[in-house]
């Protein structure tokens, strides 16, 4: 799973050295964590999980395609609080090969995610 953070203003911008972290929505249980790290010159960064991962008894007992992760993601900033969460967005039963986060310009430039710190 690819995911890119950009800068919802300037979508071709990418935001660089955001560490984020990647989660499957739950509707009735805890949310799956799914993994964490950092974005990389481009913005982007790689998770690599199995089904099991997200898999659980919500999906109930005849799981299937149709049952995909709901994924969201948080951003973090370089103090490591969470400053932005895509959860009361997420889509539902979608998994894109690229899941691109449009993160808005002002909150980008309050926490210094921008490049440069512009």
């Amino acid at each position: 799973m690819r995911v890119r953070i950009v800068n919802a203003d300037a979508p071709k911008q990418g935001l660089a050295n955001i560490t984020v972290e990647l989660y499957d929505r739950d509707w009735q249980s805890a949310d799956d964590f799914l993994g964490k790290g950092v974005t990389d010159a481009k913005g982007e960064i790689i998770f690599e999980f199995d089904e099991k991962a997200y898999q659980d008894a919500e999906d109930g007992p005849a799981w299937r395609v149709e049952a995909l992760p709901d994924l969201y993601v948080k951003v973090y900033d370089a103090r490591g609080a969470m400053v932005y969460s895509t959860r009361e967005v997420v889509e539902r039963d979608k998994f894109p090969k690229l899941l691109i986060v449009p993160v808005p310009r002002a909150l980008a430039e309050q926490h210094q995610l921008l490049p440069g710190g512009d």
